[in-house]
């Protein structure tokens, strides 16, 4: 699940530094806070999976708890962007949570046509 957190990281990044030459600053920026606005709670997500891990009889209700806790985080974030930053191009701000939060799939898709080599 880490890897999948670093993984996140890496695509906002390189995705923010293709956006910025595409389309400038603001392309940039929107696309970065699209992929934060879901990568922010996997992270949260992860530490709350990380501080249960001792306890495996709750290992059904810290799942649900730890995705309920991102949905609910992703949603705050999602708002909070628009009234943060007012300039968000909306496209680029899509794009950019869409490739990471589906970044899961792909990485599944993956493993599942070549293995986990």
């Amino acid at each position: 699940m880490a890897k999948l957190a670093i993984a996140q990281w890496i695509l906002i990044a390189i995705l923010s530094i293709s956006a910025y030459w595409v389309g400038g600053a603001n392309y940039a920026i929107s696309l970065a806070l699209g992929g934060m606005s879901y990568a922010l709670p996997t992270l949260v997500s992860i530490l709350f999976l990380k501080i249960l891990k001792p306890y495996p009889a709750l290992a059904g209700a810290a799942f649900i708890g730890s995705e309920s806790l991102k949905i609910l985080l992703s949603l705050i974030l999602l708002i909070s962007t628009f009234f943060i930053y007012p300039n968000v191009h909306f496209l680029s701000f899509f794009i950019g949570l869409l490739v990471v939060s589906h970044l899961v799939f792909l990485l599944f898709l993956k493993v599942y046509r070549y293995g986990s080599k």
